[in-house]
C-alpha cells in the first residue's frame, strides 16, 4: 500500500500488484506463418478452472530490455518460430486498478520454424498452428479465456477489416 495524491488534490491509499519486484510490463505476439496460420501455444496455467490455456505466446519484457526485442525472444524461445516482419499492434495496462504494468502487442509475420523450444524449467508449453477461423471458434465458444490473447486478437482482426 502507498500513499497517492489525485488531480483534485485528495489522497488515498492504493494497493499496487508487482510481479517480480517490477511492474510486470510484458508483450503478446500474433505469429503469423507464411501460409496464414496462427501460432498459439497450449500452456499450464494452474490458476485457471481448467489448469490449462490456449493463449497467444506471451512473456515479460526483462529489466532494460526493449519491447519488440523482448516480442522475439519470447515467440522464438516458446515457439521455435522466427519472423521476417515484426510491428507493434497496440498496448494496454494488464488491470490499472492495482498496477502499472504495460501489455503490448505484436505482430509477427512470415513466421517459420527454426530450432526447438528453449523453456524455463517450470514453462510447459507446446505450439500449435491454427487457422483464423479455428480461433475465433474458440472465442464464440468461450474456450479463449485468457485476456491478453483476446485483446490481442480482437484489435488485429478489426485493424484488418479496416474498423480501427
Amino acid at each position: 500500500m502507498y500513499n497517492v495524491t489525485l488531480e483534485d488534490g485528495t489522497s488515498r491509499k492504493v494497493e499496487q500488484i508487482t510481479k517480480r519486484g517490477t511492474a510486470g510490463d510484458a508483450v503478446v505476439i500474433i505469429p503469423i506463418t507464411i501460409d496464414g496460420n496462427i501460432i498459439m501455444i497450449v500452456q499450464s496455467r494452474p490458476n485457471t478452472k481448467d489448469t490449462v490455456s490456449i493463449e497467444l505466446p506471451a512473456g515479460m519484457v526483462d529489466d532494460g530490455e526493449d519491447y519488440e526485442n523482448a516480442a522475439i525472444r519470447e515467440m522464438l524461445e516458446e515457439t521455435g518460430y522466427i519472423a521476417d516482419n515484426v510491428y507493434e499492434l497496440e498496448w494496454h495496462y494488464q488491470d490499472q486498478g492495482c498496477g502499472k504494468a504495460i501489455i503490448r502487442t505484436y505482430v509477427a509475420t512470415g513466421c517459420k520454424k527454426i530450432r526447438k523450444q528453449d523453456l524455463d524449467s517450470e514453462e510447459k508449453i507446446e505450439p500449435i498452428e491454427m487457422t483464423y477461423e479455428e480461433i475465433l471458434e474458440l472465442i464464440k465458444n468461450n474456450e479463449l479465456n485468457d485476456a491478453n490473447s483476446k485483446i490481442a486478437f480482437m484489435t488485429h482482426s478489426l485493424k484488418m477489416k479496416g474498423v480501427l
